[in-house]
Order: structure tokens, then C-alpha cells, then sequence
């Protein structure tokens, strides 16, 4: 795409060692709901990526073992500073052009590179004797540049290995969720060149890295500055469609444990299965013409028709939700590999998912085991259908700016902390689903090895956001709520009642 066609979005210069471009309709959803909710001193949507390693030792203390590890770490989270230097930018908000921007600054020629005040802002050691996802769930800061904090807890160091966890927190503005993960992964390829091929390992000068910056997705994409009328029409019907689905019919909701008006703390928890169920699983999926993705966006539309309260009479209800969509596919090269890791290059979809259940009188006696089985298939199918629909669907990636664009309410552009926004009296269940994760980190990088990697998104919100992903062969089944109007039994519920109706009804 040529470049005069989208002069704000490309990277310039507006004085020495400073660089600044416009942010796309989707980098603007997210910096607009975090202005919006910056009156709870929390971050919506803010990046939490993780994943736990341990490297076996070779050093002849364990103290020096664990030494060179971090250094290593260190030196890699360096190298992918001038490797991925989107890391080190940020969004505010210009006054005089009323709008907001993506501003990167590069290294000052007068600070030592590895003793940067970047590095010693970006990277933090914590010793705690708390779980890593205790840590994670105890609404740890959200800094204004991307961080990667290494969690090391009291037994991280033993005779044989060293094993810690690494965190990215960020702004949703910078980088998503699939972005993370590519980035957690190049971090762990450099650092097994520090580790163990210090000879070959090198930190380039600083300078011109501000060539690697990303641009944002329309120019990933190609996506043209404007809508044919032909789309003009077609978004102009899904709205249409999307508006009827709410009339006339009562809308599946989640149940709020409180009346709180203020977001309390971001959680996390998940289950897991095990490889033998996973296979099966993935086995059976496969022979349905389906994906795991679709057998548990199913099971959510029924687990929360479940969850309706139940009248004298039968009454249907409606569950009404949405796919999320990694778009990295449909970006040109090479904006779709993990050199720009760190990018927001992803949908959600314009066509709203709509399922009909029906919510049984009070006084009549549960499904039978087959009925189940059955009305869930049927729901399987329906799931399968819209997913392969989004998917085919040749306006998509052209539509995708102006999906965002509709969910973007106005940005707060005074000096004033915006009042917080009133909570969603009626939320959702979304599903969010990370593939096989072994395709973006490798297991193994050299001693480096890794496990349990996951991402979320700061819920500040009465909604549940559940996640899925494969790694080692082992799926796992997470959901992010916030601890105002949810509780940990009640989620783990909520998954565990997901879970067991797809391995039930699919005979796993």
C-alpha cells in the first residue's frame, strides 16, 4: 500500500531520537477503555502473558547458576528492545491535534546500552514466596512501557535446576494476546544464545532500530482507508441484524454475586486436561467436522442457559457472543511472522453469534444424559456454521476497522480522571482460543525449558472472558473475571460445567 495513502500511520520523525505515528481504530478501542476506566487506577484490558521455566544447572554454585540465568534473561530482554523496539513505545494523547498517538523514543547516545534506565525500568526481579498465579491474581502494576517481571520464589533454586516464571504486563494498545506469546518466545531464543553461546550473542547498536518499529494492522493488512459503498450497505445490514437479535426474547445473562458500581481485581483460574483426554478429545473433534474452539464456545451457550433462573414456565432465551479472530494470516510480510511480535493484529467479529436454548419450567425433572447430548451437538453445529461463515466471509478483513470503530465509545480528551463507567447489568461469556501454543513458543530452547504458557486480558468488567489452549499435548480451559461481581467457586464452576459437558456429550 503506498505510503501516501496512510501518511498517519507511518512512523516519522518529529525531532532527534523521537518518532510518533496515528493509532488505528483497533490500538484506539484500547486506549480509549483504559482512559475511560483510568479512574479505578487499573488498566482495562491491560496484557498479562505468561509462561514458567527451568534451566538445568551447570554452574558450580547454585547462587552463580541463577546468576547467569537472569543475566541472560536480561541480555535477551535487550536485544529484543532493538529487535522489537514497539516495546519501548507508548500512546498519549496529543492536545493540539486533539488526538491520540504511538510515540517512541530510542536510546539517548549518552546512556551505557545494559545499564540503561529502559532496562532497569523494564525489567524487575521479584522474590515472593507467593504462586506465580497468586501473584498474578493480586492486581500487580501496569506499567507504561511493557515489563517483563521474573517471579522467583523461595524454591526456584535447587541442586539440579533453576526454575522461575516470566510475566509481561502491557498496555492492550501495544501488543494482544498472540503477540505476547511470539514475543515470550523470541525472548527465550535469545536468551539461549546468551546462556550458552556468549561468543556469538551480541546487542547491536542502537540508532536505527526505529526501522523494526510496527505499523498498525490497516497497514499490516492493506486495508483500504475506505469503504466501498457495496460495504457500506453490507455493515450497514449486519447492524440491522445484530439490533434484531435483542428483540423480542430474553438475552442469556451471567449472574452478578454483588450490586458493586467500582471493578474490584482482575482474577484468573483454569483447569486442565490431561494428554490422553486431550487426544481423545482433539481425536473425536476431528471426526465431527469440528474444532475444540467450537465444542466449547457451545458449551458455554448452554452452561449459561443453565445458569437462567427457572420460571412456573418454559421460556427460550438467547445467548448472543462473538469470535475473536488472530489476523497475523492476513497481514503481508513480514507483518505476519513474529518479527512484529509486538502488535495488536487481530478481529473481533461484526456478525453478532446468536443460539436459541430453551430454560425448562421449574418443576420439571433434568435432561436426560442423551437429550443432552443431543440439543449440545445441535448447538456444536450451529457454532461451526458461524465460525466457518466468518471465516469465509471475503469483506471481513476489510470490515474489521469499522467493527472496532462501532465499539469505541468517545475519548475522554479533557484533563479530568472520566468518572468510572457504570457496570454492564447484563454480561456475556466470550471465548478466546490460543490454538496449539507449541506452533508460536517451542517447548525447548536449548536448557531452557518451558511450560504452563497463558495470556489474559485485564477484565474490569461483569463478564466472563473464558480462554483456550494446547501446549505439551495438555489442553487447558482458563476464564478471567474480576472479583467485584464473581467469585473463584463460581468460575471454577462455570468451567468445570463447560468442561464436563463436552467430554460427556462427546463420550471423552
Amino acid at each position: 500500500m503506498e505510503p501516501s495513502r496512510y501518511h498517519e500511520f507511518i512512523w516519522a520523525q518529529v525531532k532527534p531520537g523521537r518518532w510518533e505515528r496515528g493509532i488505528d481504530e483497533i490500538e484506539q478501542f484500547y486506549t480509549t477503555l483504559a482512559r475511560r476506566f483510568q479512574g479505578t487506577g487499573k488498566t482495562f484490558f491491560a496484557m498479562t502473558a505468561h509462561v514458567s521455566f527451568s534451566v538445568r544447572r551447570t554452574q558450580s554454585t547454585i547462587e552463580s547458576n541463577e546468576l547467569h540465568v537472569t543475566n541472560a534473561l536480561q541480555k535477551a530482554w535487550l536485544r529484543l528492545r532493538y529487535d522489537h523496539p514497539t516495546i519501548a513505545s507508548w500512546v498519549e494523547y496529543n492536545r493540539e491535534e486533539k488526538r491520540c498517538k504511538k510515540v517512541y523514543e530510542t536510546v539517548p547516545e549518552s546512556e551505557n546500552i545494559p545499564a540503561s534506565a529502559w532496562l532497569k525500568e523494564t525489567f524487575r526481579i521479584v522474590s515472593t514466596s507467593q504462586s506465580c498465579q497468586d501473584w498474578c491474581n493480586s492486581d500487580p502494576p501496569v506499567p507504561k512501557l511493557p515489563t517483563l517481571f521474573l517471579i522467583i520464589q523461595p524454591t526456584s533454586s535447587t541442586n539440579s535446576k533453576f526454575s522461575a516464571d516470566i510475566v509481561l504486563r502491557s498496555q492492550h494498545d501495544i501488543i494482544d494476546g498472540i503477540g505476547s506469546l511470539h514475543l515470550l518466545n523470541n525472548l527465550f531464543k535469545c536468551a539461549r544464545t546468551a546462556l550458552d553461546d556468549t561468543n556469538t550473542f551480541h546487542i547491536p547498536n542502537f540508532g536505527d532500530e526505529w526501522m523494526n518499529l510496527s505499523p498498525p494492522f490497516r497497514v499490516a493488512a492493506s486495508i483500504p482507508p475506505s469503504l466501498t459503498v457495496e460495504q457500506e450497505t453490507r455493515l450497514k445490514r449486519i447492524l440491522e441484524k445484530n439490533a434484531l437479535l435483542r428483540q423480542g426474547i430474553q438475552i442469556a445473562t451471567v449472574p452478578l454475586q454483588s450490586e458493586q458500581l467500582v471493578p474490584g481485581r482482575h482474577q484468573r483460574v483454569s483447569l486442565n486436561l490431561d494428554s490422553r483426554q486431550t487426544q481423545k478429545l482433539l481425536i473425536i473433534c476431528k471426526s465431527i467436522g469440528a474444532s475444540v474452539t467450537h465444542v466449547y464456545h457451545a458449551a458455554i451457550a448452554v452452561v449459561l442457559r443453565d445458569a437462567q433462573e427457572k420460571y412456573y414456565e418454559e421460556r427460550n432465551v438467547r445467548y448472543i457472543s462473538y469470535s475473536l479472530i488472530n489476523e497475523r494470516a492476513h497481514c503481508k510480510a513480514p507483518y505476519n511472522t513474529s518479527l512484529h511480535a509486538v502488535s495488536v493484529y487481530h478481529s473481533a467479529s461484526g456478525p453478532s453469534l446468536a443460539i436459541d436454548l430453551t430454560v425448562p419450567a421449574a418443576a420439571l425433572t433434568d435432561q436426560t444424559k442423551d437429550d443432552r447430548a443431543s440439543e449440545f451437538v445441535q448447538v456444536v453445529e450451529q457454532v461451526k456454521d458461524y465460525y466457518i461463515g466468518i471465516r469465509n466471509d471475503p469483506e471481513h478483513i476489510s470490515l474489521i476497522p469499522s467493527y472496532w470503530n462501532l465499539s469505541t465509545p468517545p475519548y475522554p480528551d479533557n484533563s479530568h480522571v472520566p468518572p468510572i463507567p457504570l457496570p454492564n447489568k447484563a454480561p456475556s461469556v466470550s471465548i478466546s482460543s490460543l490454538g496449539v501454543i507449541d506452533n508460536i513458543i517451542s517447548p525447548t530452547h536449548g536448557r531452557f525449558e518451558l511450560d504452563e504458557p497463558w495470556v489474559t486480558g485485564e477484565e474490569l468488567g461483569t463478564g466472563l472472558g473464558l480462554f483456550l489452549g494446547t501446549f505439551r499435548g495438555c489442553m487447558s480451559l482458563s476464564a478471567a473475571y474480576n472479583d467485584a461481581w464473581h467469585n473463584e467457586t463460581e468460575v471454577m464452576e462455570f468451567l468445570s460445567k463447560c468442561n464436563s459437558l463436552v467430554l460427556e456429550a462427546l463420550g471423552v
